[in-house]
């Protein structure tokens, strides 16, 4: 079996396809400038990868290593984060200066709506039932807890100055 890795490149949009093992580059393709995440369907046929400066998420084909779709994000976003959904139906992508989250169909690559949540959502992580959403919101200083059934935000929890990431670990 085949691992790879995958190297975001802010300033030219490459994207580098490394493997794991001999560390020799499998595949080499571009995406608008400023991708700042990727994630992918959960059998892995599918990726999906936001450009910052372009307002726009880029589908690819990891076997191809080609782009196969850019969707237009709602006006102002400027999206950093993206998580798939842990049944491969949702894709969700932090929006940045535009303060909301997009969910997308997975398979459709349509938007379904986008949600309101703190300044400038940054990094977001989906609970592992995949009923919430967290969002790390830098300027307004809090994370906001997002109810995926109701695609709404129930909370904000105050987090330090500019929180920019956020993760889920399982308590002992």
């Amino acid at each position: 079996m085949e691992i790879a890795f995958y190297v975001t490149c802010e300033t030219g949009g490459d994207i580098l396809v490394i493997d794991a093992h001999t560390y020799r580059t499998l595949g080499h393709f571009n995406v608008p400038p400023r991708p700042r995440s990727m994630d992918f369907l959960g059998n892995g046929t599918v990726g999906f990868i936001p450009s910052e400066s372009a307002g726009v998420l880029n589908v690819f084909d990891p076997a191809t290593s080609k782009v196969m779709k850019t969707i237009t994000l709602p006006q102002g976003s400027r999206p950093m984060r993206v998580r798939v959904g842990p049944d491969s139906t949702k894709v969700y992508v932090s929006d940045g200066r535009a303060g909301t989250v997009t969910v997308l169909d997975a398979h459709s690559y349509t938007v379904d709506t986008t949600v309101k949540v703190g300044k400038r959502p940054w990094g977001i992580v989906l609970s592992p039932d995949g009923k919430f959403l967290f969002s790390a919101n830098g300027p307004s200083n809090d994370v906001s807890v997002v109810d995926l059934a109701q695609d709404k935000e129930i909370a904000r929890v105050k987090a330090g100055q500019s929180p920019w990431g956020v993760t889920i670990v399982p308590t002992p």
